[in-house]
């Protein structure tokens, strides 16, 4: 089960605590926990039951380290990185990953919400499917069947509407404005603010 913050809503994405706020005493503690995941996430890998038991009670008390050992979204991406470059090309990829994360921040921008980050990763996700599909679909121009060219314009196609509907998405996400939820005998009350 996420923990909730403060005002009881649950943790959605990576919320990372403000490490520079900590003691080094609970620095140490986390560097510690840490380790102790890495171990136990070794141990699961090989089979063992009691470490997934406690994986998940490491994770119970902090959910954010899920996010930084196993982001699903970074998987993918470097997954289609990996499509785009050679296995020896470690520049590329490098830059590639700086890049996706500079398009990242730019995107969701300051002040964001956990919804604004979830689309904002969605946007550079679906944009690096449109450079892909794009690269395929012009390395293969006269080398392809006219079925083989209709198959990779259609992934191009349908990969550029769904980078158009992460962006209309976020967009009207961000025309709504914040939204300000009142419970008032027991009864929710959700109204625009700003």
């Amino acid at each position: 089960m996420a923990k909730k913050n403060s005002r009881g809503f649950r943790q959605v994405g990576y919320s990372p605590p403000d490490l520079s706020a900590m003691s080094e005493g609970e620095l140490q503690g986390r560097r510690e926990t840490v380790a102790k995941l890495w171990d136990l996430v070794g141990k699961a890998d090989k089979g063992d039951e009691k470490a997934v038991s406690a994986i998940r009670e490491i994770l119970d008390k902090n959910p954010d380290l899920a996010w930084r050992l196993r982001n699903i979204g970074k998987m993918a991406e470097r997954f289609l990185v990996s499509k785009m470059t050679r296995e020896e090309d470690a520049a590329a990829k490098e830059m590639m990953e700086h890049q996706l994360e500079s398009m990242r921040l730019e995107i969701a921008g300051e002040g964001r919400s956990p919804l604004e980050m979830l689309l904002a990763e969605r946007i550079v996700a679906t944009w690096l499917q449109v450079q892909l599909f794009e690269g395929l679909y012009a390395s293969g121009l006269g080398k392809h069947t006219l079925a083989q060219a209709n198959y990779y314009q259609k992934r191009l196609d349908r990969a550029h509407r769904n980078h158009l509907s992460a962006i209309r998405t976020l967009a009207q996400i961000r025309k709504m404005g914040p939204a300000l939820q009142i419970n008032i005998a027991e009864k929710q009350i959700n109204a625009a603010t700003g």
